[in-house]
């Protein structure tokens, strides 16, 4: 049954006191590259960890607009603590959507309760943008699945406790999820996140070496991983990922209007220079923009809309990019105090910078995006 917009807003709004309470600790983890294992639990304590598992195991069974509604609220308080929290989401509804009743019982039931967390191991070095075309491939041995290669980008790598990793089926036709635990024989993290924003993602590389995986940790069938890319993973990830940008735009609006009022100039304050009063309108217009396409593209997904592809795809091109628009504008409007750790802007321009480059980047979104609207298949 679909959420009605009363429980999506009852969502949000849980999702907004828990912002409000973690938003002060977040340039401290920034400044300090440290992981928000604090912001964490206070989300899951809300009940949040659980909000795309379903109620059958202990989750909030919300869709994507309640996603938004949420990871905007996140974002708006730490992005980096954002990002994890979206592919903690991204990891339980993965393997939700095709979850026998034994996994869903070890894995999403914990995951829901915050005493399991998720991420995926998608992207690959080779690969790059296209992490939907892995080169690692699962071989079969003695009734189980061994793996052997690396894993990049991954968030929360090193402590996160399920990994569904995307790699060849054994047998050469289409592709497979495995859920690789972190404690799993063979499992190492190497090398530390040196971005110069979302500074506490913990993105490294998973090296899997010879991790031998019993075969009850196959997501759906064997093949099935092309499908819960594009069906599950894509939609949670871009829609997702469209609200941390909307939240960290929003953030970035709010602290240049608070500044620009106090802020004294000539006499006078900020906010009373014409140039700032173009940039706040501006900056308003971009966020509301963002966010309008970021709900319209939900609802459409949720609702099951033939339209709704391209608007996802364009949802994550048009926060991210507002991101960065409002953020360069922030540090316009506050000036060389902006430059400096005496505000928050400056962490703002820089975690609003990440999404644009994530896979798929928006270079190869506006490409499929484009193919769509011109009835070219998109590969």
């Amino acid at each position: 049954m679909a959420l009605t917009d009363e429980a999506r807003n009852a969502i949000a709004e849980e999702a907004w006191g828990v912002a409000e309470k973690i938003k002060p600790s977040a340039a401290s983890l920034d400044a300090n590259r440290a992981y928000p294992d604090d912001h964490l639990d206070a989300l899951a304590g809300a009940g949040l960890a659980g909000l795309l598992v379903s109620p059958e195991y202990g989750g909030r069974g919300g869709d994507l607009t309640s996603l938004a509604l949420t990871c905007e609220a996140v974002g708006w308080a730490s992005g980096s603590t954002g990002l994890v929290f979206l592919m903690h989401l991204c990891g339980s509804a993965t393997i939700g959507a095709k979850a026998t009743p034994e996994q869903a019982k070890a894995w999403l039931a914990p995951a829901a309760s915050g005493d399991s967390l998720a991420t995926l191991a998608f992207s690959e070095r080779a690969t790059g943008a296209h992490f939907y075309m892995p080169e690692i491939k699962a071989e079969r041995s003695n009734g189980s699945y061994v793996l052997n290669g690396k894993k990049s980008f991954v968030t929360s790598g090193g402590h996160a406790d399920l990994y569904p990793v995307l790699v060849n089926a054994p047998g050469g036709d289409g592709l497979d999820l495995l859920v690789v635990q972190g404690d799993d024989k063979g499992v190492s993290f190497t090398g530390a996140w040196e971005g110069i924003g979302m500074t506490g993602n913990s993105s490294v590389e998973m090296v899997l070496d010879g991790v031998e995986i019993p075969a009850d940790r196959l997501v759906g069938a064997e093949g099935d991983g092309q499908e819960l890319v594009f069906n599950v993973v894509a939609p949670t990830f871009l829609i997702g990922l469209a609200a941390v940008n909307v939240g960290i735009a929003r953030a970035a609006l709010g602290d240049t209007i608070k500044h620009v009022k106090t802020r004294k100039n000539a006499g006078g304050v900020l906010a009373e220079l014409p140039t700032v009063q173009t940039e706040i309108a501006e900056m308003t217009i971009a966020v509301e923009e963002a966010w309008a396409l970021m709900m319209m593209a939900a609802r459409a997904a949720d609702a099951g809309d033939p339209a709704a592809l391209p608007l996802v795809m364009q949802s994550k091109i048009g926060a991210t990019e507002g991101a960065i628009d409002v953020t360069g504008r922030a540090m316009e409007a506050c000036g060389g105090l902006a430059y400096s750790k005496r505000l928050d802007i400056e962490r703002y321009w820089r975690d609003g910078r990440a999404g644009s480059v994530m896979a798929p980047t928006n270079e190869v979104l506006k490409q499929w995006v484009g193919k769509l609207h011109t009835g070219l298949p998109l590969f």
